[in-house]
């Protein structure tokens, strides 16, 4: 939680000192459609987002989550910019924990849903206005379905290896205009 709150201190702070230009994409009725990894795009997958207002995106993503089909829903906040990088935080709600253990797929193999909260930055394309890579780290707030499930894959003897879920995540895409 400390570093969520260091990191919004720190996008606000280059919010300040940057001037006040606006991308096209973060332009009102502008739409964008990207490709990329993590769960913004569903896991492996699509997202679609449109703006609401300036600077305010609603997206939802679609997409594979290891153990079958991921989604989110949730809104990104840019930040104006003179620059061609733009600083953003972003809520969601969606897929955000997957559980997949071969040999045990009828057992414990499931999606599970949740909150997510994070930052980034919108790189936007020099070549082609509107087009922007997004990178991003997230912070999932995982289900108490989830964690009774990991909790039953720690004391179940049949499973030898056990990867721990990662409490970060990271997120990167390419978004066309639309």
């Amino acid at each position: 939680m400390k570093l969520l709150l260091f990191a919004v201190a720190t996008v606000l702070s280059f919010n300040i000192a940057l001037s006040q230009d606006l991308h096209l994409s973060s332009q009102k009725k502008e739409s964008s459609f990207g490709i990329g990894g993590g769960l913004p795009y569903g896991g492996f997958g699509v997202r679609f987002g449109t703006n609401v207002a300036n600077s305010l995106n609603l997206f939802g993503g679609l997409g594979y989550q290891l153990a079958g089909v991921g989604y989110n829903i949730g809104l990104l906040k840019d930040f104006k910019s003179s620059s061609m990088a733009q600083f953003y935080l972003t809520g969601m709600y969606g897929t955000n924990a997957a559980i997949k253990v071969k040999g045990l797929e009828d057992e414990y193999n499931d999606v599970y849903a949740g909150p997510s909260f994070g930052l980034g930055v919108k790189i936007n394309s020099i070549q082609k206005e509107g087009n922007y890579w997004d990178l991003g780290i997230l912070i999932p707030v995982r289900s108490g379905a989830f964690q009774d499930d990991y909790d039953k894959l720690k004391n179940d003897n049949r499973i030898t290896d056990l990867t721990d879920p990662w409490p970060v995540l990271f997120v990167i895409g390419y978004n066309f205009n639309l």
